[in-house]
């Protein structure tokens, strides 16, 4: 479990690297994974030795290790303060003053921790010793206190959070903070109990293995909980795409016949949000365009061609018969009452996704046997009008 968790966390802090250099809040997002990762890295017996027996100092790592942890569990603290207090920096020097001052007592109290050999278990060699238990009470109370703190912020931000994968990630990531909260008071309690000789040495291995598992938890709700709102944008990002592209057919055709409400500015092909709005908002801009170009009688016929709730086929019959006819040079109808187009209801239609839908679907029916019925027969009658206006005039 613990080889498992460790290369999740490489994986995780070298995929949140590029995203460090951009961001400030995600910078103190990576710094909180690559401190936990090399934290994590430290308790290699590999590692530590090699670290140890370089310097000559039994083990440094932990001291180092502690370090590390204490840095991750403040940077998890900061970046909650940032998402859900933005415009907010009060106390961050109180709180970087904390664990500066954390960091000094448990390197006073290391110098008192009898270390005459090495020892790959810290905590397991520890109990029962009351230097070692001081300089471990230290580091946890630090832990359960930041991760207490973070708790309660990222809950409270998840009531507030709109996209349901932001609320589901600031939830997971207040659980696993919560399960780092249980992890340092129950090996705080077991220490304690170690040292007031209430549990003996024989429960040392069973203390360390069910504790680790609240801080494999912990570590891996944090992680899954980072991860829910970036897989999110990724997925909104994807139908951005499809829609980008199912849409296309649509929007060459119509701003084929009226060219001049393309805009001139050109987007980068990652901004897929703002493309994909651009694009809504000119096929609606077509569409407005090519109103006068189809007739109060010829809208009427649309709307008998079928029922109330395919909206979209009727919709794409009068499009179609407008489109034709501005392509075949037929004069606009000044006097054309102008109707709304769009999705279904007024609030619908200011959401950028629903109106796609409803794109969409217009360009599904245009496919259709129906419209293409509608278009050849109402076609001939609006060029037919269309010839005797000009004789009229």
């Amino acid at each position: 479990m613990t080889t498992v968790v460790l290369v999740l966390l490489w994986t995780v802090a070298a995929w949140r690297a590029p995203a460090a250099v951009r961001s400030s809040k995600q910078r103190t997002l990576w710094i909180a994974f690559a401190a936990l990762t090399l934290a994590m890295t430290l308790r290699r017996p590999a590692i530590m030795h090699a670290i140890d027996d370089g310097i000559g100092i039994n083990n440094l790592s932990t001291l180092l290790k502690h370090y590390l942890g204490l840095t991750a569990a403040a940077a998890v603290l900061e970046f909650v303060y940032v998402i859900s207090r933005p415009h907010s920096r009060t106390g961050v020097r109180r709180r970087m003053a904390a664990v500066g001052a954390t960091m000094a007592v448990l390197t006073v109290l290391f110098v008192f921790v009898p270390r005459r050999t090495e020892a790959e278990d810290f905590f397991d060699r520890s109990a029962g010793s009351v230097p070692a238990t001081a300089y471990l009470l230290v580091w946890f109370a630090y832990l359960a206190t930041a991760m207490a703190m973070a708790t309660w912020l990222f809950w409270g931000s998840s009531r507030h959070a709109g996209a349901g994968w932001l609320r589901t990630g600031l939830r997971l990531l207040g659980a696993g903070t919560a399960a780092g909260v249980a992890y340092a008071l129950s090996r705080a309690v077991y220490l304690v109990l170690r040292l007031t000789e209430v549990a003996g040495p024989d429960s040392d291995a069973d203390a360390s293995t069910v504790t680790d598992a609240m801080k494999h938890a912990a570590i891996g709700l944090i992680l899954v909980g980072s991860s829910v709102p970036a897989v999110g944008v990724a997925w909104r990002a994807a139908r951005h795409w499809r829609y980008l592209r199912a849409l296309h057919p649509l929007w060459q055709d119509l701003t084929g016949a009226v060219p001049e409400v393309v805009l001139g500015e050109e987007l980068r092909r990652r901004e897929l949000r703002m493309r994909l709005h651009r694009r809504v908002v000119e096929i609606r801009d077509a569409i407005l365009a090519l109103q006068p170009y189809v007739s109060a009688t010829q809208r009427d016929a649309a709307d008998a061609v079928a029922p109330a709730a395919r909206r979209d086929i009727t919709e794409a019959c009068w499009i179609e018969t407008a489109r034709h006819a501005k392509l075949a040079g037929r004069a606009p109808d000044d006097a054309v009452q102008r109707r709304d187009v769009g999705s279904a209801g007024d609030d619908a239609a200011l959401d950028l996704e629903v109106e796609a839908q409803w794109l969409r679907r217009i360009e599904a029916a245009r496919a259709g046997d129906t419209v293409r019925d509608f278009v050849r027969t109402h076609s001939t009658d609006g060029s037919h009008r269309s010839a005797q206006q000009k004789a009229h005039q």
